[in-house]
């Protein structure tokens, strides 16, 4: 979300909706929505239960928006609000079976029937084994990857330090690296 005159803005916008200006929040909501959307899908696999949390996510910005200290960015806190909502979700019912991701890989190019059938058994590959990593690992490791983080960003996110961010990315990773080589290196 680049850039400083973004990070100007998107600042502008946040004091304009703690006066209660619909548009300025709307203008936060149309940014941050797909990401958090995405983060959530991700970590539930389910497109019903991602869209749920991500309305009451706003709405919970909205009314938290208030408490939101001057110097604090609004995209990791953001990401922290919808962690708490997945949390609560799963406290107060078991989810419903991960809905699987997209089996099409989106691409400008026709890749031909070969490489596009390599192109989805690799991605199944990757989301098989990113849903066998532990919660707390997938969760760090879909916000550096899908929304593009930094570690300060994951660790407030995620009400954690920094350094626990830099390991559950790393470890996340060694994990996936680990269970892609068992594969590829079968029979």
């Amino acid at each position: 979300m680049g850039g400083p005159v973004a990070d100007q803005e998107e600042q502008e916008w946040v004091r304009q909706a703690q006066t209660g200006d619909r548009r300025a929040f709307t203008a936060l909501v149309e940014r941050y929505w797909t990401p958090v959307h995405r983060w959530l899908h991700g970590l539930t696999r389910s497109s019903h239960s991602a869209e749920d949390l991500t309305q009451e996510v706003f709405l919970k910005a909205w009314t938290a928006l208030p408490s939101l200290q001057g110097s604090a960015s609004f995209r990791p806190w953001v990401f922290r609000i919808a962690r708490n909502c997945l949390v609560d979700s799963r406290r107060s019912s078991r989810a419903a079976p991960p809905e699987p991701l997209p089996t099409t890989l989106p691409d400008n190019n026709d890749p031909g029937p070969v490489a596009a059938t390599l192109g989805r058994e690799s991605l199944a590959l990757v989301r098989r084994a990113c849903d066998r990593l532990p919660g707390h690992l997938r969760a760090a490791l879909l916000l550096w990857t899908q929304e593009g983080l930094a570690y300060p960003d994951i660790a407030a996110a995620l009400g954690i330090t920094e350094e626990t961010a830099r390991w559950r990315v790393c470890k996340a990773r060694q994990s996936l690296v680990k269970m892609m080589n068992t594969y590829l290196h079968r029979g």
